[in-house]
């Protein structure tokens, strides 16, 4: 099995064909990493649409006393529920990261496509058909187990939804193998780790805590589907699937911290790569900002913290502190460090010749969608360890309560943010098209605003003593709806999170909209157009099958077109 693939050769009888059967066909059988990232990229994008609008009609239902009000019974609230939790991480967020890997990376580290590439091609597929599979069976009754009785035909969609999420995860392995292999090695000559792009290397970090979690939660399915098909049915088993949460407890955890953390290391990645262009210097402190995106990839393994296996009180157990005391110090860190190269010197004490400090150039850059959208999801992710920390002190009490909601939202949106910001900046390389500016800002700040309004909400309920789940299970003496503190103000939090929901779902339809307007435009777009330092942007926009006219010369640091102007004598 080669690692990668040739340009395949001109096809006269289908170049005869019709546009429309060109398309289909290059789409079945492509090899080119572009093509197979913009599958992944409108599959997340889509996601993003549909997630955002069960979420506002989760939080409209959050104000109301019945799941009777909108999703006329528990059971289908709490599979819209699951779906949006699940769907957000699965389903938007790593299928956006790993679309922008498959485009970028390979360009970034010099290599004329991504490794594996037929596999690369067979995981996006294999990733529509299982996202699909999953989403129409929690529409017909399915979902992550249920809370009340079920039918046969319940069970049965119950059993497919776990299949669709088993579909969803090999995928999301397999295209992390791909894009951690051409990181680790397809690189071109004089780039070792510490010279690759921050983003490439951020992508490196989370493909490899994916590959060390995400088989745990396969295995997980694995177990109930089997025991759930054909296992006992008793109530300690999954062979009943009504009645509990035990099923989404399974793989609840990753939408919980410090798992929720690894879908957002590629952030890191983004504001690293971005900062420098806005700054138009070298990244003040790239060595120190690599090892805090691994760092955050440490703190961010949460396979082990599995309340299932390990009682209702693993939340208070050492080494889940500990990561939760100390998630946001990268976080931090890589701020800092981005500010420094933004508004400070260069990495030799002075600024970076033809830098214009603190000019106009800079100014554009922090206003640009992408500058906005970096620095918005950074600080939303810091948002999120922050009440990922107040979660895992003691006195406090917030282990089940809304907190775990706010850390969810702040950091999966923030995630979000830093996709968005990501597919603004290598537009002319994702598509050979600039998007639309005004357009792009009014997506950002409605995201960036939305998020910080939901999870804030969700934030302030949790120390009113508002319960994750608002619904009680079945057979529980509890009454159904779980009635907290200060009713009057939870239900205030509630209306303000519900104006952040619709805020996303604006924010999403924006980015629609700013493609389609995209795809109306015609004209030349600029190989270089924002001053990029990596190797990407020494290729023309569109990229031409294997991505550059000739192999790039030899790397020296981690900005090559620096270097390269440099050489040339237009730079000191």
């Amino acid at each position: 099995m080669t690692m990668t693939d040739s340009p395949p050769a001109a096809n006269t009888a289908l170049a005869a064909a019709s546009p429309r059967v060109v398309g289909l066909f290059d789409a079945l059988t492509t090899t080119d990493h572009k093509r197979i990232g913009r599958l992944w990229i409108r599959s997340g994008l889509l996601g993003l649409l549909a997630a955002t609008l069960v979420g506002v009609v989760l939080t409209i239902e959050n104000s109301n006393s019945s799941p009777d009000d909108v999703f006329g019974g528990i059971n289908n609230y709490f599979q819209y529920f699951s779906l949006y939790r699940f769907g957000l991480v699965l389903l938007v967020v790593a299928p956006l990261f790993v679309g922008l890997a498959t485009v970028v990376v390979p360009m970034q580290v010099g290599a004329t496509n991504i490794a594996f590439p037929r596999a690369a091609h067979g995981a996006v597929w294999l990733f529509m058909i299982g996202a699909g599979t999953t989403v129409v069976s929690v529409v017909s009754g399915g979902g992550w187990g249920a809370l009340d009785g079920v039918t046969g035909a319940e069970q049965d969609a119950i059993a497919l939804t776990l299949a669709g999420t088993g579909l969803v995860i090999v995928s999301l392995l397999a295209a992390s193998v791909c894009v951690a292999t051409t990181v680790v090695s397809l690189r071109t000559s004089g780039m070792n780790l510490m010279r690759v792009p921050l983003f490439a290397w951020s992508m490196l970090v989370a493909a490899g805590v994916w590959l060390l979690t995400l088989p745990v939660a396969l295995s997980n399915l694995v177990l109930v589907y089997f025991d759930l098909r054909g296992g006992p049915r008793t109530p300690e088993s999954f062979g009943i699937a009504e009645g509990s949460n035990a099923i989404y407890s399974q793989i609840g955890w990753l939408v919980e911290q410090p798992q929720i953390y690894a879908f957002a290391i590629p952030v890191l990645g983004v504001l690293g790569t971005i900062a420098p262009v806005v700054a138009k210097r070298r990244h003040a402190q790239h060595v120190i900002a690599v090892a805090l995106i691994g760092l955050f990839g440490l703190l961010s393994v949460g396979g082990w913290s599995q309340p299932w296996f390990q009682g209702d009180n693993y939340d208070e157990k050492f080494v889940f502190i500990v990561f939760g005391l100390f998630a946001a110090i990268p976080v931090l860190g890589s701020i800092g460090a981005a500010a420094d190269t933004i508004v400070g010197r260069g990495s030799d004490g002075d600024p970076d010749p033809g830098a214009d400090v603190g000019g106009e150039r800079g100014l554009a850059g922090l206003l640009s969608v992408y500058g906005l959208g970096a620095i918005g999801a950074a600080l939303l992710l810091l948002a999120g360890t922050v009440a990922g920390l107040a979660r895992v002190i003691q006195p406090w009490d917030l282990g089940d309560r809304t907190t775990v909601t706010s850390v969810m939202n702040l950091v999966l949106f923030s995630a979000a943010a830093a996709a968005i910001a990501g597919i603004w900046f290598w537009a002319p390389k994702i598509g050979g098209r600039e998007l639309p500016v005004s357009t792009g800002r009014l997506a950002m700040l409605d995201v960036v605003a939305g998020a910080v309004l939901l999870g804030g909400a969700d934030f302030v309920n949790g120390f009113l003593e508002t319960p994750a789940f608002g619904y009680q299970v079945a057979g529980s003496s509890a009454p159904l709806v779980a009635e907290p503190s200060n009713q009057g103000f939870v239900e205030a939090m509630n209306v303000v999170g519900a104006i952040g929901a619709v805020l996303i779902a604006l924010g999403a339809l924006a980015v629609f909209a700013a493609m389609a307007k995209a795809m109306r435009s015609s004209g030349a777009v600029d190989d270089n157009p924002y001053g990029g330092q990596t190797l990407e942007w020494t290729t023309s926009s569109p990229p031409p099958p294997g991505n550059f006219s000739e192999p790039p010369g030899r790397v020296v640091s981690e900005a090559p077109l620096l270097d390269t102007v440099n050489e040339n004598g237009e730079e000191a």
